[in-house]
């Protein structure tokens, strides 16, 4: 009888038992998971801000959309960035100073140097408004905020650059008229 006890309660033993397999098994399990949890995006921080060079203090992203054009192409659209309230206010003091010339972005992109709005006619129809197929940046957003920023970016008191794939546009003309506004950046790519 007790034979048969130890015998079971080997067996049992034995099952319940974690292999070494199994335990690497379930260690690099564990490891991807940790990462790629670790990887997603979270509510806080500059994952919004990813397509803006890192100077940009960001206070929250206001709008966004893209589209994905026809045949492969690629995708096209816009994001607009309140900016924080410190940044506003430096700007506000020093205009476009405050932001220095040859920014880089995220891909390694040199933007040029800041120019005073209206943005040239070339510019405007490769990132703003093309009347022609296909649509460009702020045109394949889809936004209601379109032709707000369509007008930012043809009126005088503003600021652009750009990098040869997007453009940025820096809305302060209407800093001076409520001292409550915060800037605005509006960045229009495409493929």
């Amino acid at each position: 009888m007790i034979n048969v006890l130890h015998a079971a309660f080997e067996l049992e033993r034995k099952r319940l038992s974690v292999r070494p397999y199994t335990l690497i098994s379930w260690s690099v399990v564990s490891f991807f998971a940790i990462v790629i949890l670790a990887s997603l995006p979270t509510a806080r921080g500059r994952q919004w801000t990813s397509v803006l060079p890192s100077e940009y203090n960001i206070n929250q992203r206001q709008a966004h959309g893209s589209t994905q054009l026809p045949d492969g192409a690629g995708e096209c659209g816009a994001v607009i960035y309140q900016l924080s309230w410190s940044q506003t206010q430096d700007i506000r003091h020093n205009g476009i100073a405050a932001l220095p010339a040859g920014l880089k972005g995220p891909d390694g992109l040199k933007y040029g140097d800041w120019a005073n709005t209206p943005v040239p006619k070339d510019i405007l129809e490769r990132y703003v408004l093309n009347t022609a197929h296909p649509p460009v940046g702020l045109d394949c957003s889809g936004g209601t905020w379109e032709k707000e920023w369509r007008a930012n970016a043809q009126k005088a008191g503003n600021y652009y650059s750009t990098d040869g794939k997007a453009l940025i546009l820096l809305q302060v003309s209407h800093l001076q008229d409520n001292l409550n506004n915060l800037a605005a950046v509006g960045y229009f790519y495409n493929p």
